[in-house]
């Protein structure tokens, strides 16, 4: 999917690693979707995740320690679409783009979060960005990996993440 340019398909297990880490529910340690149905890091293994789950628990469990907001999460997103990432067209539009987002997320945090804290939580956010980076990446070879090995995956994620 490309608008304007930008390229949207490699950010989207970001994308999806910060919804699913803004559905996690800290008491029950488990992902609770749309269906009301809590998902369990057990569950994600048997669903065939494996390791993965650990990663998705960790951040989400981050993300929940640190009370990330329906709002920070919306703005943590569209820096995760609006980044650098090779093959842009237009690189330099998109860094102009997620700068707006970034001043808004450190504007609502100010606005948001006690004073004198949010400077510290601003930078605690950008950090769990640069963690989403590093699972891109990972994802990415393990993706690469299952080209390598001919692996079928369904035709939506197959589609997303360009195994085919």
């Amino acid at each position: 999917m490309e608008v304007a340019g930008i390229e949207h398909k490699a950010s989207a297990i970001e994308v999806i690693l910060l919804r699913s880490a803004r559905r996690y529910d800290l008491d029950t340690d488990a992902v609770v979707f749309g269906n009301g149905h809590p998902y369990t890091r057990e569950t994600y293994r048997k669903a065939g995740v494996g390791e993965t789950a650990d990663t998705i628990f960790e951040f989400s469990r981050g993300m929940a320690a640190m009370k990330v907001d329906n709002a920070e999460y919306a703005l943590l997103t569209a820096i995760v679409i609006f980044s650098e990432r090779p093959s842009l067209v237009d690189p330099r539009k998109v860094e102009k783009i997620q700068e707006i987002y970034l001043e808004a997320l450190r504007a609502y945090t100010q606005l948001q979060r006690p004073p004198g804290a949010s400077s510290n939580v601003l930078a605690r956010l950008l950090m769990k960005l640069t963690e989403l980076r590093s699972f891109s990446n990972e994802h990415s070879e393990m993706l690469f990996s299952l080209k390598l090995q001919h692996h079928k995956l369904p035709p939506l994620l197959a589609e997303i993440w360009d195994v085919q």
